[in-house]
């Protein structure tokens, strides 16, 4: 069992409070009917998200009325989703799968089948045609395929996701595998030449999404012997694509965003060396490969040195914000237990709740790169949904929820 977060009395009530004002927050812009679609990265499954994790915190900081008529309009509109995890059927279903089986006694075990039957006719491409990573693309339907194992067989939905990843890998001569950028995705950084291969280092994005993906395959015994070899073989890789200059410079990163590409990556979810570490460390537990262990706490350690401006860190959410690196260093400490990582995650909650003091609710706004100003968001990814749902996990230590961003 993980332990709590060592904070004082004094700092999870500031903690409480702020909870508190984003589940209001939340639930009046959700009553204003104003979210225009029904996604778990920024629409309404992802602040049901977050209301429901509340709810399970503190029942009277929720409006009962509001998460019951939302949703019913969630389940009723179903049918006219797209597929996708950011705004489509497979967020969708894996909050209703994650709320299903929140009482095991009312466990509805039929409640999603002709979604499992959906999926697994949908993704049965071989080779897979479309985007590989988890917003868009293939990897991101393992989540919903993890959260229905644990109460039904799912062997041939993640059969049909490991078969899409296996046609779609690069496989080196040295027993290395990894994943290029379809040449038509929208998350290639090289637009000139999209023949050439393109290795994304980010979890979002990029190969140890891959890995995060196929991990809960690695226990089915029909899967065990193909997923093996995909993880060994990518996590090989993984650790043989570290920058030079990381090892050197404590304020740089260990991995850029690209393979073969020594720029210096953000602290955060989506890209750099956090979610790596994390990756691997997870993989190095399921595969008993101590080695990828070891070279997780390494990157992970070096992380604990860089603070909020060589860290990129200019908003709060759980994409790549200040709250959200407080919950991953804490994810960090219960997978690889070590003083450094504990006292890191700490440092990023009083750095949070500084700058609550100091800015108010503005503190928890979110960046936007296009405009350059910071602007409410209700969101889970990148808004106050998911910066609620990542101070509750600091606070009662069940982060079940970061399974929908393969982190657990």
């Amino acid at each position: 069992m993980a332990e709590l977060l060592s904070i004082t009395e004094k700092q999870r009530q500031e903690v409480t409070e702020i909870i508190a004002l984003l589940a209001s927050r939340v639930s009046d812009n959700l009553k204003l009917g104003q979210v225009q679609q029904n996604g778990l990265l920024s629409g309404v499954a992802g602040q049901l998200l977050f209301l429901f994790n509340t709810y399970q915190f503190d029942q009277n900081l929720v409006d009962e009325a509001v998460f019951s008529d939302l949703l019913e309009l969630l389940q009723d509109q179903l049918t006219d989703q797209s597929f996708e995890l950011s705004n489509g059927l497979a967020g969708q279903a894996w909050v209703l799968e994650y709320f299903n089986q929140a009482d095991e006694e009312d466990y509805d075990p039929q409640l999603l089948d002709d979604v499992d039957e959906l999926f697994t006719q949908a993704l049965d491409h071989d080779p897979w045609p479309g985007e590989i990573e988890m917003v868009l693309g293939l990897c991101g339907y393992a989540p919903y395929a993890a959260r229905r194992a644990k109460f039904s067989k799912q062997h041939k939905l993640y059969n049909t996701i490991v078969t899409g990843l296996e046609s779609t890998a690069t496989y080196f001569e040295n027993g290395h595998i990894a994943w290029s950028q379809p040449a038509q995705s929208v998350y290639r950084f090289d637009t000139d030449d999209r023949e050439k291969p393109e290795f994304n280092l980010g979890l979002a994005h990029g190969v140890p999404g891959m890995i995060a993906a196929l991990l809960p395959a690695h226990t089915i015994p029909s899967l065990n012997t193909r997923v093996t070899k995909l993880l060994s073989g990518a996590c090989d890789w993984l650790i043989a694509h570290q920058n030079a200059s990381g090892k050197e410079n404590t304020r740089r990163s260990c991995y850029g965003s690209c393979a073969g590409s020594d720029e210096h990556s953000r602290l955060g979810w989506c890209y750099g060396d956090l979610t790596i570490a994390m990756i691997l460390a997870r993989a190095g537990k399921a595969l008993d490969r101590p080695s990828y262990v070891d070279h997780a706490l390494e990157v992970a350690l070096h992380a604990c040195k860089r603070d909020a401006e060589d860290g990129f860190i200019n908003d709060a959410g759980v994409c790549h914000g200040f709250v959200g690196l407080a919950l991953i260093f804490k994810l960090l400490d219960d997978l690889m237990p070590h003083p450094e990582l504990k006292a890191r995650s700490v440092y990023w909650v009083e750095y949070s709740l500084d700058k609550f003091r100091q800015e108010g609710i503005q503190a928890l706004y979110s960046y936007n790169g296009i405009d350059k100003k910071h602007v409410e968001d209700f969101g889970f990814l990148m808004g106050y949904s998911g910066i609620g749902c990542a101070l509750i996990s600091l606070l009662n230590n069940d982060s079940s929820w970061t399974e929908c961003l393969l982190m657990s």
